[in-house]
């Protein structure tokens, strides 16, 4: 049965998991749901009356969204590797597949979508009551065209010339790809550190990235250092009659990169994710 699915037995394993699910994260919801109040009103009691627009709004509930993501797996499946406490989670009976689609389905679907409701949910409320904030989130956060429009333009300053060479590199296709990805990728990761460590899940693998990203930039400042020749081959020809262009195109590279390297550390993660399901041993 490991390597099976059943969809009747899977659905006994998601009702199983869901059962636990407002007892495991609903702390960390609410924790959540209430940091956009208590800045609400704070800036509500301040003399300078500040404005918070609906743009600037969504930055923190995305932020916020990720810490969520972050804290998701070791909240909803704490035990799980536990040689003593994860006895019941080894013994349900359902497949290793079953049970790691189940734990993907809690981590990267129900709870970004409980939270997000809840949290546009309460921003509209608080937009109702009025005070400092400035707009509807909820009108403005589905549209993520607008949303790059708002930072490229008025938080970035860019000019009409650069706004539109910005804008004809994204597509509404092309950033939903990228939104999931990234909302995959940041789960995934977790979800792993989470079966792979017994005790500060989310600390330990919070310090691995951090370890990650320093001796990633240790290596670029390097290859940057040694290779100057490489740059100035890049922008060598760039003048004012092709510069468009030359930026345009770095863009769409890195873009691809960007989803490409989403992708395999997605893959990876939730495939090593399911490995160490199947071979946990208690």
């Amino acid at each position: 049965m490991n390597n099976t699915l059943d969809f009747s037995r899977l659905g006994k394993v998601i009702k199983h998991d869901g059962a636990s699910f407002a007892q495991n994260l609903g702390l960390a919801l609410i924790i959540l749901w209430a940091i956009p109040v208590v800045m609400w009103l704070f800036a509500s009691l301040t003399p300078s009356h500040a404005h918070m627009d609906a743009f600037s709004r969504i930055g923190i509930l995305n932020t916020l969204g990720k810490i969520l993501l972050i804290i998701a797996p070791a909240r909803l499946y704490k035990y799980c590797n536990d040689q003593r406490k994860g006895i019941g989670y080894a013994m349900m009976p359902a497949s290793s597949l079953e049970k790691f689609i189940s734990m993907v389905f809690y981590c990267v679907i129900v709870a970004p979508i409980i939270y997000l409701a809840g949290a546009l949910a309460i921003d509209s409320i608080l937009a109702v009551i009025g005070g400092p904030y400035q707009g509807f989130a909820i009108a403005d956060y589905f549209d993520k065209i607008s949303q790059l429009k708002d930072m490229w333009r008025d938080k970035m300053m860019f000019d009409d010339e650069d706004y539109y060479l910005l804008s004809t590199t994204f597509t509404p296709t092309m950033i939903i790809i990228t939104k999931v990805l990234s909302v995959l990728m940041l789960s995934s990761i977790f979800m792993f550190g989470n079966m792979v460590f017994k005790k500060r899940k989310t600390g330990k693998m919070i310090g691995i990235l951090i370890l990650l990203f320093i001796l990633f930039m240790i290596v670029m400042v390097n290859y940057a250092a040694n290779h100057e020749n490489l740059f100035e081959r890049w922008f060598g020809y760039m003048n004012e009659e092709n510069a468009a262009e030359i930026i345009k195109h770095m863009i769409h590279v890195m873009i691809n990169v960007s989803l490409i390297f989403s992708a395999i550390v997605s893959a990876v993660m939730l495939w090593l994710t399911y490995y160490k399901i199947k071979t946990q041993k208690y």
